[in-house]
């Protein structure tokens, strides 16, 4: 079967820019409830482990924990006041 160049693996692909999603506002209630959604994960994870007293379950939960809490911190790198976001908007459409 043959595909064109746009079915995956074709130049077309490999020169496509990575997405960017702009968050202008967050309300704490949604802050609140992503960092309530980390504990209950580390506390889930762990938990598990604890109570079928396998200490390998548990480093596994700390250490897939530490590494959302990891990615999640990277993420904030990533916040824009309104006039950034609209400066890094204007900078992505002129590079079309």
């Amino acid at each position: 079967m043959l595909r064109s160049e746009n079915e995956g693996g074709g130049p077309e692909t490999a020169k496509a820019k990575p997405q960017q999603v702009i968050i202008i506002h967050e309300t704490v209630v949604k802050a609140w409830l992503r960092d309530a959604s980390t504990f209950a994960l580390f506390f889930s994870l762990i938990g598990i482990g604890v109570l079928l007293q396998s200490v390998a379950l548990q480093w596994v939960g700390a250490i897939i924990g530490f590494i959302v809490v990891g990615t999640r911190a990277s993420m904030i790198r990533r916040c824009f006041t309104i006039p950034d976001a609209r400066k890094r908007l204007d900078e992505l459409e002129a590079s079309l």
